[in-house]
């Protein structure tokens, strides 16, 4: 049942989000032990049909955070937990009406996504305003070239946040930037 999955270590314990296809909707499950011999059940965090494709999830001011995709509504979404184990969980948050292939990491305190503008087929990169990701900025176009921006992966690169992804328009070539500034 687990598509777009995605591991990080949550409070000492490998955790996964992913997209359950039989019951349509995103699941986060957490190990209850350091090398992930057992588990804990799975919580289904967004019960939206077709809800939590493209998952990305980190650990964001001390708790579970996850960017994922409605496609039934065609949303790009955020939900954080509200403890460090991720037992239980906020609402989620409609961050833009377009966005696949997400990746979700900390920026300079905040959390931040990038993730391909589908309608557009544009690189896009938001940013929280806050350090838990109650409020989002305006999304910025990174690369507005037709068809660029595919399985984009961000991280933070001597500071400031970096992106590496597919150009897919006419070069199909592997592509890197990174901003001038810490957010």
């Amino acid at each position: 049942v687990g598509l777009y999955t995605s591991l990080v270590v949550i409070n000492g314990n490998p955790a996964i989000s992913y997209y359950d296809q039989t019951n349509r909707d995103l699941k986060y499950v957490r190990a209850l032990d350091l090398n992930g011999t057992n588990w804990g059940p799975p919580i289904s965090l967004d019960t939206v049909i077709a809800s939590g494709t493209y998952t990305s999830l980190a650990v964001v001011n001390g708790n579970p955070a996850i960017s994922y995709v409605d496609q039934t509504n065609g949303i790009l979404k955020y939900v954080r937990a509200q403890d460090a184990n991720g037992t239980t969980w906020g609402s989620p948050a409609a961050i833009d009406g377009v966005g696949l292939y997400g990746s979700l990491v900390v920026v300079n305190g905040n959390p931040a996504i990038s993730y391909w503008d589908g309608a557009n087929a544009q690189l896009k990169y938001v940013r929280a305003l806050d350090a838990t990701g109650t409020n989002w900025g305006t999304p910025t176009t990174v690369d507005g070239a037709f068809f660029v921006g595919l399985y984009a992966s961000l991280a933070v690169v001597n500071g400031n946040p970096a992106i590496s992804y597919w150009d897919g328009s006419t070069n199909a070539d592997l592509k890197y930037v990174r901003a001038l500034d810490a957010n």
